[in-house]
């Protein structure tokens, strides 16, 4: 059983965990799911580039603020 048929298993049961909670677990595995879908879609260049790129600007602000 995927963690969304246990969520939606524990909603219809009026279990213990507040809806809230449910609804914000479910919301994250949505947004999670949503997000692997994109990584899986864009090539391994584009992701490396981004990473070098946001590591140099992380670094360069890292330096100005303690230089």
């Amino acid at each position: 059983m995927s963690k969304k048929e246990e969520l939606a298993k524990e909603f219809a049961s009026e279990g213990r965990t507040s809806s809230l909670q449910l609804l914000r677990e479910t919301s994250f595995i949505k947004g999670w799911d949503a997000c692997m879908e994109y990584l899986s879609s864009v090539s391994f260049n584009v992701v490396l580039n981004e990473l070098v790129k946001y590591s140099k600007t992380e670094h360069f602000k890292q330096t100005k603020n303690n230089g």
